[in-house]
């Protein structure tokens, strides 16, 4: 089962869905155009972040624990002077940023030991530790990780930077608590930690339906709008998937050659979330006997300020919008699959879509204008050919 890489790539060139505005900063690996350059710049604008000495912020690279206790140190603005020597075997005062460990050990941020190991590659548990502990942040959802149960000791740490809307999941289900956190990701998390603006206004969190079947929840950060009616329809969205699952494995009994092989699985991504528009895509896959199981898409979308949820025509603001649609469907779809034709119309496709920050991709499913091998078919279109 494919995991949404159409949508991860998208997601990946736009990492937060707004931000204050700011000019680059000056790196030569960080364009403008890069999802955290307002972040990045921003931070080295006040001294935060520091660069190489080939121009480079290196924002790939993973960020070690010396490095996160400098930039937290800088952030914090914490005196430097007169600390109380933390006493670690491999941090001795020659080290270059003895100053700023010593003074993240002495507020409380990272714990005394024997050794801190400052070269090692910071963790996104570990990176929701000493930010919540450095900026005391605040906040609770009832958030429920697949790969976190609840009895997991760092979820004092992520869930208020989750309600916050300072961090987010790892995918829409996982937190992935020991994924390492690049310099740019750093830098987004410490920027998001001081200033407000820089937060994800609307913040996605999955909840539990029944082992192996999650749905997502909804929390407004600026307290603009009301989610009930939204968190509510998911909350059935999820009852509706385990009902649907149950239903497929009462078959199983039934089928005494192939039910051991019956499957049900539905996962979800949130492709767009913020004050304007939220965007849910289920992608599941059933088998129920046969030559192949069946997977397919369905996406529901929601006005936030209207509180409603969307059609294609609900979205579209002109009124010969349809045309240019099914023209750019049917172009690329006869592409490969020239005997199958394609839409004439978008009547049944009004609900075969989501949405992005940057555009909207209308989606087919097998067997929809083209064979079974065709699998499921996207098509990025921007919002100027509809609005």
């Amino acid at each position: 089962m494919k995991k949404y890489s159409f949508i991860m790539m998208i997601l990946a060139l736009l990492f937060s869905f707004s931000a204050p505005q700011a000019d680059a900063a000056t790196f030569s690996d960080v364009p403008s155009t890069h999802w955290a350059a307002k972040e990045i710049s921003y931070l080295s604008d006040r001294g935060i972040i520091k660069g190489g000495s080939n121009g480079k912020y290196n924002k790939d690279a993973s960020v070690t624990k010396a490095q996160a206790a400098a930039i937290l140190v800088r952030a914090k603005k914490l005196p430097l002077t007169n600390l109380p020597n933390p006493g670690f075997s491999d941090v001795p005062t020659s080290h270059p940023f003895y100053k700023e460990i010593a003074a993240a050990v002495n507020a409380g941020w990272f714990s005394k030991g024997a050794k801190f190991q400052p070269d090692n590659q910071l963790k996104r548990i570990e990176m929701a530790k000493i930010t919540q502990l450095a900026f005391g942040i605040k906040g609770s959802v009832p958030v429920q990780w697949e790969d976190m149960n609840s009895s997991y000791s760092g979820n004092a740490y992520v869930t208020p930077l989750l309600a916050s809307g300072i961090t987010s999941g790892y995918t829409a289900t996982t937190f992935n608590p020991s994924a390492k956190v690049t310099r740019a990701q750093f830098a987004v998390f410490t920027a998001r930690a001081i200033d407000a603006n820089f937060r994800l206004k609307v913040v996605n969190y999955p909840k539990r339906a029944a082992e192996g079947i999650y749905y997502p929840q909804f929390v407004d950060t600026t307290s603009q709008n009301d989610l009930a009616y939204l968190n509510d329809y998911f909350r059935e969205v999820g009852s509706g998937l385990v009902a649907e699952r149950n239903s497929i494995m009462e078959l199983a009994q039934e089928d005494d050659w192939m039910g051991e092989y019956y499957d049900f699985v539905v996962d979800y991504s949130v492709p767009r979330a913020d004050l304007s528009y939220i965007s849910v895509l289920f992608e599941s896959y059933q088998y129920t006997g046969g030559a192949h199981g069946y997977e397919m898409l369905f996406a529901d979308n929601y006005d936030v300020k209207n509180d409603y949820f969307m059609s294609l025509d609900d979205l579209a603001l002109k009124s010969d919008y349809e045309w240019s649609v099914i023209n750019r469907i049917n172009q690329q779809n006869k592409e490969n699959y020239q005997y199958f034709g394609g839409p004439d119309s978008l009547d049944e496709l009004q609900h075969q879509f989501y949405m992005t920050p940057s555009g909207f991709v209308m989606f087919l499913n097998p067997y929809e204008y083209a064979p079974y091998a065709a699998g499921i078919r996207e098509f990025l279109m921007p919002y100027s050919m509809i609005r």
